[in-house]
């Protein structure tokens, strides 16, 4: 009777025992998942995060690029600018000290047209070119050095051992040709506005022209100015010495007219 009982105690215990194991394991088991759940949360949270700011750091790396090819850019054309102005300021000391003077002839102007012993010219004016026995409207530029004047095709000749050239002056395409032959005297490079650092080859040729109460022989190079308002630019070496500029005002002087014209 009293191993029965012991038997019953014993069994009784393990019973107990097995359950509370049971019911331990189990709590651990879910513990376990919930920390496993909420560290693959955090994971998945922390990839987000990584992603995002691997995507920012891409878009701003893009944008770093960006920056730095426009830096490059802007000093690529600072420099060629530097290099222009430098140029243009070598020519204009060169020019002062060795001044060219063309064989001006004065007629007598009226008052109006005289400032300090020099003619005012507007910011556009006629000129009356002679071989030409026709006036064109020219714009006065006092940064262009030397005069230019509309010519197209330009057809280089040889006479009596010079090299010449015959072109045609007429700037209005639907306009009547005006065919000039002229002496080239020397030739120019001339930097090109559009595209920075590229020269384009002029010839250089004398003409006698006539602007107001002024006549002279002056220097022209030819180029294509189709596309341009004026058929002719002023230059400095026009105007120097015996002319100033109104910017305010334009045709100050009236279009001459040769006598066998009238």
């Amino acid at each position: 009777m009293f191993l029965k009982k012991t038997a019953i105690i014993t069994l009784t215990s393990l019973f107990l025992t097995v359950g509370c194991i049971s019911i331990s394991t189990t709590e651990t088991e879910q513990k376990i998942q919930q920390t496993l759940t909420e560290q693959a949360t955090k994971i998945t949270e922390l990839e987000t995060e990584l992603m995002t700011s691997k995507a920012d750091i891409e878009q701003k790396q893009s944008s770093l690029e960006a920056v730095q090819t426009d830096l490059e850019k802007t000093q690529k054309e600072a420099q060629t600018l530097n290099q222009q102005l430098a140029k243009q300021i070598a020519k204009q000391k060169a020019a002062a000290k060795t001044p060219k003077r063309s064989n001006v002839v004065v007629s007598k102007v009226s008052k109006r047209d005289i400032y300090l012993d020099k003619t005012v010219l507007g910011q556009t004016e006629w000129l009356y070119i002679n071989k030409a026995k026709k006036s064109f409207r020219a714009r006065v530029d006092t940064g262009a050095a030397t005069s230019s004047i509309n010519a197209v095709n330009i057809q280089h000749f040889e006479r009596d051992g010079k090299n010449w050239v015959r072109f045609n002056i007429a700037h209005d395409k639907d306009a009547e040709a005006n065919i000039i032959e002229a002496r080239i005297d020397r030739y120019v490079k001339i930097l090109q506005s559009s595209e920075p650092g590229e020269r384009d080859r002029r010839p250089v040729i004398k003409l006698n022209v006539r602007m107001g109460g002024i006549t002279q022989q002056s220097e022209f190079t030819l180029t294509d100015r189709q596309h341009m308002d004026y058929a002719v630019l002023i230059g400095r070496s026009f105007i120097q010495d015996v002319m100033i500029v109104d910017v305010s005002q334009d045709y100050i002087h009236p279009k001459y007219q040769a006598e066998d014209n009238k």
